[in-house]
């Protein structure tokens, strides 16, 4: 058997979220890739992804591996011709034996856009937040540098798959103009907790309407309680940027 990187991009409004689960309305990627290369080899062929993204959220690098008998030339082109509208193949190469999309992976990017204007733009909303009144990013950037270095994020965790530990390290935390009125806030670190980028950019958000000093998120941060972070950011502003190895 030969191991196979694919990196993928996909539209995440298309779809349920990246891994297999029981009832769930809409197809998950997982499911997708492993129903065509099932049918492509004739054989049960099992996919694993760099980690769960939610219902919703966008990626511009997913990487999963998986293990096919042989791997023909054109096994890209095979699967973007059954894939449907949405998703992509950007990339399938072979890689060593050990390598794992998840365990492998040292950290993430991800970036969080935001459509910042009084009037919507219809060609970004399932791909933005639309904020209508105007963000300052000097102070957006004050609450983004609290969060740099090693925290336990417990605060930022939603409920969900237990993990053996809510400390990650963040070594960006950032918000930028990308162009006119489109706002992102990226942040980089070893590892996500669920949904702790929505309830971050959340958090921020709400500190901004508030106008909260950068003080009052720090305490959130310090207090392990995620009844203490308000708000969650929808899921259509999130996009997995790049999974590193």
């Amino acid at each position: 058997m030969t191991r196979i990187r694919l990196d993928i991009q996909y539209k995440g409004t298309s779809f349920e979220e990246w891994q297999k689960q029981k009832a769930l309305k809409l197809p998950t990627l997982q499911g997708l890739l492993e129903e065509l290369l099932s049918k492509i080899y004739n054989q049960p062929i099992r996919v694993l992804g760099s980690g769960r993204t939610d219902a919703g959220t966008h990626a511009r690098n997913q990487v999963a591996h998986c293990d096919l008998p042989d791997v023909p030339e054109n096994l890209r082109y095979k699967l973007n011709r059954l894939l449907p509208a949405g998703v992509s193949i950007q990339k399938v190469s072979q890689v060593p034996s050990d390598f794992h999309a998840l365990a492998s992976a040292t950290g993430k990017t991800y970036i969080y856009r935001i459509w910042n204007h009084p009037v919507s733009n219809p060609f970004l909303e399932e791909l933005s937040l639309w904020v209508p009144n105007p963000l300052d990013l000097d102070r957006l950037n004050s609450y983004g540098e609290v969060f740099l270095g090693t925290h336990d994020f417990k605060s930022f965790q939603t409920r969900g798959t237990p993990v053996p530990s809510t400390i990650r390290t963040l070594n960006r935390s950032l918000w930028r103009v990308r162009r006119p009125h489109l706002i992102e806030y990226q942040v980089q670190g070893d590892g996500f907790l669920k949904q702790m980028v929505r309830n971050l950019v959340g958090l921020q958000l709400y500190a901004h309407r508030k106008n909260l000093p950068p003080e009052a998120l720090k305490s959130i941060l310090e207090a392990k309680d995620r009844t203490k972070a308000k708000d969650t950011a929808p899921a259509h502003g999130l996009f997995l940027w790049k999974v590193h190895y």
